[in-house]
């Protein structure tokens, strides 16, 4: 188990930091009582929309609570609180998937396209179950992994990931030399 952090940081932490690898355990509803999660919620999102996600866990940002936050078709900026996946379709779809913890690294991932959740809501009380589809199923599935401590780039095989780290640093490449000066200096 990881310790939660005294002060709460809302950074991004590297790839390799172990609270991306190990289960979120920790109950936020057991968390100190001056936990205000209206305001971490707020924190989250304000870093998730900075860095242009859709969802963002609390490992991801080094602590074990279980709980994240996503943008949701319908209902906008939900945070979710004690997530879990009750059902899967048997329909897939494979998309393009990304990762805020591994900017512009983007592989083919295949999910059910549905999938039945419930979850808890800051205030501790209300309680929301129902299925999610499309962008919002696949959202939910991939930052409930990361509460697991699973991630993404674990579900492709060494050769595509070798493949879509390729393409990253040719991209970088590319917006680095059209954009810095060569030669020369500033």
């Amino acid at each position: 188990m990881l310790e939660p952090t005294d002060k709460w940081l809302c950074k991004l932490v590297e790839p390799k930091h172990p609270a991306l690898h190990k289960p979120a355990d920790l109950d936020p509803f057991t968390a100190p009582e001056d936990a205000n999660w209206a305001q971490r919620e707020v924190d989250m999102f304000d870093l998730m929309t900075k860095r242009y996600g859709i969802g963002l866990a609390s490992n991801q940002i080094g602590n074990s609570y279980n709980m994240f936050v996503m943008n949701m078709k319908d209902s906008g900026d939900v945070g979710v609180y004690n997530p879990k996946i009750l059902e899967f379709s048997k329909e897939t779809v494979q998309m393009e998937e990304g990762c805020l913890t591994f900017p512009l690294l983007f592989v083919h991932i295949t999910r059910p396209e549905k999938v039945k959740v419930s979850y808890t809501l800051y205030d501790g009380e209300t309680e929301v179950e129902g299925w999610l589809e499309g962008m919002d199923a696949r959202c939910f599935q991939h930052e409930y992994e990361h509460l697991q401590g699973d991630l993404f780039i674990d579900k492709v095989s060494e050769f595509k990931l070798q493949r879509a780290m390729k393409k990253r640093e040719k991209y970088l490449k590319e917006i680095f030399d059209k954009h810095l000066p060569h030669e020369g200096g500033l």
